[in-house]
């Protein structure tokens, strides 16, 4: 019986390879190629394709991450990139101060990471739409950021109308899809009054130096408070010895 059973195993086994070879044989007869099995590709780094088929679990940290960005920006907007090489945009990434951060996603998974985080209610209806690079900013830089958006832009922008053809209408390469402070939506133009604010370090140092004076004044205040209250105790106290002089008298003295 076992004997019986492997000559049939094997029999299946012949049946399934020479139709195997008749598959074969025939969708290259008709020019067809067969299916590949599914291989992940690897993603160059820096790629700015937003790729559809990830896991859940995949999902899941990149939400965790955008809300841990969310969390700690004051400012985020996003960038349009299509049609931008890996190149430029990399450069762009590469002069963001150490502090902010441009990341892309799916448009959905901005929405998620909003909606589990307070203060950003207003930015999906405004500005999940297209493809964005959404660039996160801190408290830290927003005047070095803001600086170096709209000098990237501009650049391209003049690059692209030199090698515009003559009487042709030319658009910006990117341009800001959305920006939001303070859950409120901001125009390009207010976003660039922000290059003339000053830095943290900056305000830090302008608190300080306007509270050194009024704290100085405010020390020989105190300071002088006991000095002055010992004379008078000391005015009135004289009263028992001259009982010619009045109260008023000594306050004048």
């Amino acid at each position: 019986k076992e004997e019986a059973k492997v000559a049939v195993c094997r029999r299946i086994q012949q049946s399934c390879k020479m139709l195997a070879a008749q598959q074969g044989s025939l969708a290259r007869g008709c020019g067809v190629r067969s299916p590949k099995p599914f291989t992940s590709a690897p993603v160059q780094r820096g790629s700015l394709q937003v790729c559809n088929a990830i896991t859940r679990q995949k999902k899941e940290e990149i939400v965790q991450h955008l809300k841990e960005k969310l969390d700690d920006s004051i400012i985020v907007f996003g960038m349009r990139f299509k049609g931008l090489s890996v190149s430029t945009v990399q450069k762009f990434r590469k002069g963001l101060p150490e502090s902010a951060s441009m990341f892309v996603c799916k448009n959905n998974l901005m929405k998620v990471a909003v909606s589990q985080t307070e203060g950003w209610s207003s930015l999906p209806d405004a500005g999940c739409k297209g493809e964005n690079a959404w660039v996160f900013v801190n408290e830290e830089n927003i005047q070095d950021v803001v600086k170096h958006y709209f000098k990237f832009e501009d650049d391209l922008f003049a690059d692209a109308k030199k090698t515009a053809a003559k009487n042709v209408e030319v658009k910006k390469p990117t341009e800001l899809a959305v920006v939001i402070m303070d859950n409120k939506v901001l125009t390009p133009a207010d976003l660039r009054k922000c290059e003339n604010l000053p830095t943290k370090k900056q305000l830090l140092a302008t608190i300080a130096g306007l509270a050194k004076q009024p704290a100085t004044k405010i020390a020989t205040g105190i300071k002088m408070v006991p000095t002055k209250l010992a004379i008078a105790l000391k005015k009135v106290s004289e009263l028992d010895e001259d009982q010619t002089k009045t109260v008023a008298s000594v306050v004048k003295a």
